[in-house]
């Protein structure tokens, strides 16, 4: 692995650029209550990470936002523009999905404003630098996560069509954007001790918050717990095929001093993501 060196950035191709895609993707109402493997736990962890991301993905715009006028560098600069434009989407597309979620049974927008509430307070009292650190660590979590996805084809498969082409899409984009708040938070800040601390802090927040809101989720469906059910959800994401304990590796990866998001190259999982689910979507 080689360490990333800001200098040395080349300007990318225009078909290598962030691409902000307009997501048109009406959700049937013959949707199953339990769309994700007629699951209820596997259902309520995915609603469980949908209500947070309207908010989170507003936190992440911010921070990045609050030093785009400190980047001279024009590639990281229109990277900034199409990171920004991303995040955009995925808020109004989520936002969206909440809603669907309500209709479901689910208290999706509650948590969602919940969310909103915790991440302003957050926000406000610290410093520009540390939210910035949030945000490198949380975008790492979530291109781990999509690269777990797309690395699991047959798990998507287990999700209602039109559902699973939203956190396909949303996943493709998590990785095509990973580099950003990390090469802004370099460039910017670059304090080693700062970026490690805030993602331990992180990912026990992160882990903690995630589970309790899919018992919450599930508790609200009045599915009850299934033993059945949970164990077949276990199995899954920690089992075989284990698409969370595959991405281990890659969540340590971030504590290496040469870490740089862009040293897993997950491209063949994307491309073939693209050509399945987003195929009118891609510049021709």
């Amino acid at each position: 692995m080689t360490t990333f060196a800001p200098s040395k950035r080349v300007p990318l191709a225009i078909s290598q650029r962030i691409q902000v895609r307009q997501m048109d993707n009406p959700i049937p109402a013959n949707v199953p209550k339990f769309w994700f493997n007629n699951n209820p736990v596997l259902t309520a962890m995915l609603a469980a990470f949908s209500v947070g991301f309207p908010a989170g993905e507003r936190f992440f715009m911010d921070s990045v936002r609050h030093f785009q006028t400190a980047i001279t560098d024009p590639v990281l600069q229109d990277e900034i523009r199409g990171f920004i434009g991303q995040e955009a989407q995925h808020t109004k597309q989520h936002v969206l999905f909440n809603q669907f979620l309500d209709e479901r049974g689910y208290p999706a927008t509650f948590y969602a404003e919940t969310a909103r509430k915790v991440l302003t307070k957050l926000q406000a009292r610290s410093t520009p630098a540390a939210n910035l650190a949030r945000t490198a660590a949380l975008e790492h979590f979530t291109a781990i996560l999509a690269d777990a996805m797309l690395g699991h084809p047959e798990v998507m498969d287990q999700i209602h069509p039109s559902i699973a082409k939203l956190w396909v899409w949303h996943a493709i984009e998590e990785v095509e954007h990973r580099n950003v708040a990390f090469d802004v938070y370099k460039q910017v800040v670059d304090d080693e001790a700062l970026r490690l601390r805030e993602m331990m802090l992180i990912t026990v927040g992160f882990i903690t918050t995630i589970s309790l809101r899919t018992v919450m989720m599930q508790v609200t469906t009045g599915a009850g717990f299934q033993p059945k059910a949970f164990k077949e959800a276990l199995n899954t994401l920690w089992g075989k095929p284990g698409i969370f304990r595959k991405a281990i590796p890659q969540y340590f990866a971030y504590y290496r001093k040469d870490f740089h998001p862009s040293q897993h190259d997950n491209s063949h999982k994307v491309e073939a993501a693209k050509k399945r689910w987003l195929a009118e979507y891609e510049p021709h």
